[in-house]
C-alpha cells in the first residue's frame, strides 16, 4: 500500500516532467522543479498529515521566489483536491 503523500508527490512529479522539468527534493523536504540547467521553475512547500495536506507553490520573479498558489486541503475533500491538481497543471 502506498502512503497518502504519494498521491500528491507522484502527481507533482508527473506534471513537472510533462513540462520538461525534473523534480528534486531538498534535505528539508522541499520539492524543486528544475530545468536541465538547474534553474528553478517551481518550488513546492508540501506538508502532509493524516487528515490533510498544505502546499505553497512558489515561482521565480526577479531574484526572489513568489507564492503563486497556497492551499490547505483535507483528504476527504475530493473536489478541492481535483481543483488543486488543475491549478498546478495550469502553472
Amino acid at each position: 500500500m502506498k502512503p497518502i503523500a504519494y498521491l500528491i508527490t507522484n502527481f507533482i512529479e508527473k506534471t513537472v516532467e510533462s513540462k520538461g522539468l525534473s523534480l528534486y527534493v531538498t534535505s528539508d523536504g522541499k520539492y524543486l522543479a528544475m530545468d536541465e540547467d538547474f534553474n528553478t521553475h517551481y518550488k513546492f512547500d508540501l506538508i502532509v498529515s493524516g487528515s490533510d495536506f498544505s502546499c505553497q507553490v512558489l515561482t521565480p520573479e526577479g531574484e526572489a521566489l513568489v507564492t503563486r498558489l497556497s492551499v490547505n486541503i483535507p483528504w476527504t475533500n475530493g473536489a478541492a483536491l481535483r481543483d488543486f491538481m488543475e491549478q498546478v497543471r495550469a502553472l
